[in-house]
C-alpha cells in the first residue's frame, strides 16, 4: 500500500463479493427479490410534487425572508432537508436501475427527481457510484473517498469535523467532484436543472428558490437522515468496512441504511431489503450496525479515534484476488 495515503491499508478483499457467493448458494429465493419497483418511481414523483408544492406554500406563507427567517429556516430543515435528501436516496436506486425497467427510464426520471435539489449531480453520480460498488476502497477510483486535503483540514478536531460535516455538500460536490467529461445524459440533467430552476424562481418565487436550497444544505448536512453518508464506509469497529443502519429513517431513505445488505446484492429494491434481511439474518446480525444515524454523527465528531481519515484502501492486486477467491466459491 502506498504510504502517501492517510487511510489505512488493508490486506483483506473486498468482503462483499465473497459474501454474495455464499448467501446466494445458501438462500436462491432471494433471486425472487431482484429487479425493479416501479411503484418507487411512483413515490419519486409524489415526493417532487410534494417538495415543490411545499416550496411554493412557504413562499405564501412567509412572502420576505427577514421577518421569518427562523421559520424559513426551521421548515427547510425538518421538511426539506428531508424531503431533498429522500430525492436524492430516489437517484440512488436509479444508479442502480432499480425503479423502472430500462436504464434510460432510470436516468430520466433521475433528472427529475434531481428537480428540487437544484444543483445537477444525478447523472454525474450515476456513473461514479457504479465504480465505488466495484472497486471499494481502492482510491482515484471509489468517489466515495474524502480528499487527502479534507483529512489533512479536518484532523481528529471535534470542532473541525463538525464545521466540515456542516458543510459536508461543498466537499462532495466542489473538492471531489465529477473530474470526468459529462455525457450526453448528463448535459441533459444540467440543461433541465437550469430550466427548472428558473422556471421555480419565475412561477414560485425567490423564497421557494431560498428554502429548495436552505433544503439541499441541510439534507446533505448534519441532518439525521445524511448520516450514513459518514456511516456507510468510516470504520466505527476495527476489521468492518461496512455499516447498515436499521432505525425508522430508513422509511425516507429508500431503505439505504441496511448497506451492507446492499453491497452484497446490489439488483434488490430498497423496499425489499428488509425482506431480504430477515431471509439471510445469519449473515448481519453479528455485525456492527447502529438505530441511530444522530447518535453515530455524535459518536463520530466527539472520540478522537475517529476523524476523515478512518476509512480501509486496498490495493487493484487485492481486489482481483478477491474476484478469483469469489469465482472459486
Amino acid at each position: 500500500m502506498e504510504s502517501s495515503t492517510p487511510f489505512e491499508g488493508i490486506q483483506t478483499p473486498d468482503i462483499h463479493h465473497l459474501r454474495r457467493i455464499e448467501v446466494l448458494k445458501k438462500y436462491p429465493q432471494v433471486k425472487k427479490l431482484m429487479g425493479y419497483d416501479p411503484w418507487a418511481a411512483v413515490l419519486t414523483l409524489f415526493i417532487v410534487a410534494g417538495q415543490l408544492s411545499f416550496a411554493w406554500a412557504v413562499g405564501v406563507w412567509f412572502p420576505h425572508f427577514g421577518p421569518y427567517w427562523w421559520q424559513i429556516i426551521l421548515l427547510s430543515y425538518v421538511v426539506g432537508g428531508t424531503m431533498n435528501h429522500w430525492a436524492a436516496m430516489a437517484v440512488h436506486e436509479m444508479a442502480h436501475n432499480l425503479m423502472l425497467k430500462t436504464p434510460a427510464q432510470n436516468k430520466a426520471l433521475a433528472i427529475i427527481a434531481n428537480i428540487p435539489v437544484l444543483v445537477p449531480g444525478a447523472i454525474a453520480f450515476r456513473r461514479h457510484h457504479m465504480k465505488h460498488h466495484s472497486h471499494l476502497g481502492i482510491e482515484q477510483i471509489d468517489n466515495d473517498f474524502p480528499s487527502h486535503w479534507e483529512v489533512k483540514m479536518v484532523g481528529k478536531s471535534g470542532i473541525k469535523k463538525f464545521v466540515w460535516l456542516f458543510f459536508y455538500i461543498f466537499f462532495l460536490f466542489l473538492v471531489r467532484g465529477f473530474d470526468t467529461k459529462p455525457t450526453r445524459w448528463e448535459w441533459a440533467n444540467i440543461i433541465t436543472l437550469v430550466i427548472t430552476d428558473v422556471l421555480i424562481f419565475i412561477f414560485l418565487g425567490k423564497i421557494a428558490i431560498i428554502y429548495l436550497l436552505l433544503s439541499t444544505l441541510w439534507g446533505f448536512s448534519l441532518h439525521p437522515s445524511a448520516g450514513h453518508f459518514i456511516h456507510e464506509h468510516f470504520v466505527f469497529k476495527e476489521g468492518q468496512e461496512t455499516n447498515s443502519y436499521y432505525g425508522w429513517l430508513n422509511w425516507v431513505c429508500f431503505n439505504v441504511g441496511y448497506h451492507n445488505e446492499h453491497h452484497d446484492i446490489m439488483n434488490i429494491p430498497g423496499r425489499f431489503l428488509p425482506r431480504y434481511y430477515k431471509i439471510t439474518k445469519e449473515f448481519y446480525e453479528h455485525l456492527d450496525s447502529t438505530r441511530s444515524w444522530t447518535r453515530m454523527f455524535y459518536e463520530f465528531i466527539t472520540q478522537s479515534r475517529l476523524g476523515a481519515d478512518k476509512r480501509y484502501v486496498r490495493t487493484e492486486q487485492i481486489r482481483q484476488e478477491g474476484l478469483k477467491m469469489a469465482e472459486g466459491l
